[in-house]
């Protein structure tokens, strides 16, 4: 298993090639995973149900009211329908693996259970 650093911006192509690297799978099957992952998110905010990824963040669909706003360029008000728009928020454990500033040990991935430790402080078994 490869664990590529990227050192550019990330698309949806890069993305899944960083996928492919991260798993060793074939590029075709990374990009149709990703694309899929992406599609049901989508489908879900638009449907009004909240994505919530552990350790990641959550998207959350917002009703936006209709509102008057004001033309930038000549101040004359303009009509802002209702709609439906999405939000994402950060969870506390991709903040703070940000904030580490380490991109070689970032993950969001839970500590395997091998590696958790009971309440005496001692590895559980």
């Amino acid at each position: 298993m490869t664990h590529a650093t990227p050192t550019a911006r990330l698309n949806t192509t890069t993305l899944a090639d960083a996928v492919a690297a991260e798993l060793d799978i074939p590029a075709a099957d990374a990009r149709a995973a990703v694309q899929a992952v992406f599609t049901v998110i989508a489908r879900s905010v638009t449907a009004g149900v909240p994505v919530a990824v552990t350790n990641f963040g959550t998207f959350l669909p917002v009703a936006q009211p209709a509102r008057t706003r004001r033309n930038p360029q000549d101040g004359s008000p303009v009509e802002v329908p209702a709609h439906q728009d999405v939000r994402f928020r950060v969870s506390p454990g991709l903040r703070a693996t940000v904030r580490t500033a380490d991109p070689v040990r970032a993950t969001i991935r839970k500590r395997p259970q091998s590696l958790r430790t009971s309440t005496d402080g001692q590895a559980a078994a």
